[in-house]
């Protein structure tokens, strides 16, 4: 594996987390928009803002390419995919997103 692939491969895990971690945002800015305001208004636009960011994050984890063979990661028939979002390899090529453990490199 080059450098360019597990740093593209380190981009497409930071996405991936970025995707589990926003949904446990949700109910701290939710939480902080009541104390702030108290009006359902803000409440509103904050749960509006909230939707828009995980609609990119998740978008931006469905057009991201395989560094490898170039074609969306997360595609098994080259169309955008929500089902295969978590999947641990390339659906094209087969590129593992984790890198193989070698416990004895001299063994390799």
């Amino acid at each position: 594996m080059t450098a360019e692939e597990s740093a593209a491969l380190g981009r497409i895990r930071r996405e991936r987390r970025w995707l589990i971690l926003w949904p446990v945002s949700a109910a701290p800015a939710l939480w902080f928009a009541w104390r702030i305001a108290h009006r359902e208004l803000a409440i509103a636009v904050v749960a509006l803002i909230w939707i828009g960011g995980i609609a990119i994050a998740i978008a931006r984890l469905m057009f991201i390419r395989c560094p490898r063979c170039g074609r969306l990661f997360h595609s098994a028939d080259g169309a955008p995919s929500l089902a295969k979002l978590f999947a641990p390899r390339c659906g094209q090529c087969g590129l593992r997103l984790k890198p193989e453990r070698v416990i004895y490199p001299s063994l390799e």
